[in-house]
């Protein structure tokens, strides 16, 4: 069992969706959201929220980056501010998730990834912390983007490549996509 969570805001008017990029590894270069395999015991909300906290260093959600680091207490912290968002976006949009596709192995892949709304944040800063560390602070340095939506539905479209496969694997993600734009921009706009 696995999970991941696509972080989204609405930023000048349009909804972005958050990913990222590693530098090393299997998944150099592509588009990868927030996701791991699951601990025994965790549910799939558990684990989405986990590795979000993990994979961003405890910096996405500090109020300062320069103090994040990967430590229980903070992890813990983050873990509930974050229970907050799923809560807040899942509630009132419980369909806001996608499954990944089984494949052929056996078992299959059961893996669920949830779309879950965030405060907006320039994530240079924090690219720059990944950037300045001399390898003591952080344990893998990534590169966080944000991808408005007409682009990320014209990558599933005509350049799938370019997301890691189990993004590229969602059932529905474009379905998904397009309802949080028709939400989230109809009110931006004050439709």
């Amino acid at each position: 069992m696995g999970a991941g969570v696509i972080p989204f805001c609405v930023r000048t008017g349009k909804v972005h969706f958050l990913f990222h990029k590693t530098f090393s590894g299997r998944r150099t270069g592509f588009l990868v959201d927030f996701g791991g395999g699951g601990r025994d015991g965790e549910t799939y909300r558990q684990t989405a929220i986990r590795e979000f906290v993990e994979e961003t260093d405890t910096m996405y959600l500090a109020s300062d980056i320069s103090r994040a680091r990967r430590t229980p207490e903070r992890i813990e912290a983050q873990t509930k501010v974050m229970e907050g968002l799923f809560d807040r976006t899942l509630t009132t949009y419980p369909d806001w998730w996608c499954q990944r596709e089984p494949g052929t192995k056996i078992p299959p892949k059961d893996w669920r990834t949830y779309f879950v709304e965030v405060e907006d944040r320039d994530v240079e800063e924090i690219n720059r912390e990944w950037q300045s560390d001399d390898g003591t602070r952080f344990k893998k340095p990534r590169q966080l983007l944000w991808i408005d939506a007409d682009e990320l539905t014209a990558i599933y479209a005509t350049a799938p490549e370019r997301l890691w496969k189990r993004v590229r694997q969602l059932i529905g993600a474009t379905d998904v996509i397009g309802a949080i734009v028709a939400v989230k921009e109809g009110a931006a706009s004050g439709q």
